[in-house]
C-alpha cells in the first residue's frame, strides 16, 4: 500500500460504510471470521444462499451452529489452513443447500486478514455460485451430470464406471478430475452425500436408523453405524436424541414467546 492509499484509509471512519456499499452488488456473497472462527459480518446475499431466516443473528455464530458436523468440520479445517500459513486459498468448489433446497454449487476463497501489525486476526471468504462464473471450465461443465447423479441417486449403487461415462472421461481421467477440483475422492463424495441426508433423516423423523441406513444407500447397518461416526463423532441412535430434544425444547420455548412463534412460522 503507498502513501497516499495508507493516509486514506487511516482517515476512513466507520469501515462499514464500505461493506454497506458491496452489499449493493446484487447477490454479493461474502463473510468475515475471527480467528476462532466465529462469524463478524455476513453478506445478505451469502444468508440468502445458505437460507438464513432476516432476522437471525448470526455475529457471534460458527459453522457448527448453521451447518451439520460434517460440512462445519470442512470448513473449519480450511480456516485453520489459512490462519496457520496466512495465505489464501483459491477457488474451492462447495455445496449450498442440499434437503430442502435446490443445491447449487460455489466457488469459494479465502483471504487472510492482518493487524496492523502483520499479525493474521481473521478471514475473509468470497463466494461466487457457480453458474456466475468461470464458465469456460470445461472440466467442472463436464462433472456436473456425475454430481447430479449422485445427488438425486445416492440411496442406490454407484460406481466410478457409471460417472465416469455420464461425463464422457474414462474411470482414470475422472478420478483424477474429480479430486482435482472436489478436493476428494468420487466414493467419498457419494458417502458425504448419503451421510447428509442420514442426518436430516435422523433429526427429522422417526424412520428406524436401519430404515434410514437403507434409504440412504448403506446396506449394512454396523457399516452405517461405524461411518456415521467417523463422520459426526458420535452414533446415530445419540445423535437423533440429542438433535430431537433440541427441537422439543425450541418448539416449547416458541410456545411460551409469542413473538418466537410467529417468527417460526415465517
Amino acid at each position: 500500500m503507498n502513501r497516499l492509499q495508507n493516509d486514506f484509509f487511516l482517515q476512513l471512519g466507520d469501515f462499514r460504510q464500505m461493506l454497506d456499499a458491496i452489499e449493493r452488488i446484487p447477490g454479493a456473497m461474502f463473510m468475515i471470521k475471527n480467528l476462532d472462527s466465529r462469524y463478524i459480518y455476513m453478506s445478505r446475499g451469502l444468508r440468502d444462499a445458505i437460507h438464513l431466516p432476516p432476522d437471525f443473528e448470526v455475529v457471534g455464530k460458527t459453522d457448527f451452529d448453521l451447518f451439520p458436523k460434517i460440512i462445519a468440520q470442512t470448513f473449519r479445517q480450511n480456516d485453520l489452513a489459512v490462519f496457520k500459513q496466512g495465505k489464501p486459498r483459491m477457488n474451492e468448489v462447495h455445496a449450498v443447500g442440499f434437503f430442502a433446497h435446490a443445491m447449487k454449487w460455489a466457488y469459494s476463497s479465502k483471504f487472510p486478514l492482518h493487524s496492523r501489525q502483520g499479525k493474521v486476526i481473521g478471514l475473509i471468504t468470497i463466494n461466487e455460485l457457480y453458474n456466475d462464473v468461470m464458465g469456460e471450465d470445461a472440466e467442472l461443465n463436464r462433472l456436473l451430470p456425475a454430481l447430479k447423479h449422485i445427488t438425486e441417486n445416492y440411496a442406490g449403487r454407484i460406481t466410478i464406471g457409471e460417472l465416469a461415462k455420464r461425463c464422457s472421461y474414462s474411470e482414470s481421467q475422472f478420478t483424477r478430475l474429480f479430486r482435482r477440483h472436489m478436493r476428494m475422492t468420487a466414493y467419498a463424495f457419494v458417502e458425504q452425500v448419503r451421510i447428509h441426508h442420514a442426518l436430516e433423516a435422523l433429526k427429522h423423523s422417526a424412520t428406524s436408523i436401519i430404515q434410514i441406513a437403507l434409504d440412504c444407500g448403506f446396506y449394512d447397518h454396523s457399516a452405517f453405524v461405524k461411518r456415521f461416526k467417523k463422520f459426526t463423532g458420535t452414533t446415530p441412535l445419540r445423535y437423533r436424541r440429542e438433535e430431537q430434544a433440541k427441537l422439543k425444547a425450541d418448539r416449547a420455548i416458541a410456545l411460551l414467546d409469542p413473538a418466537l412463534s410467529r417468527q417460526g412460522g415465517k
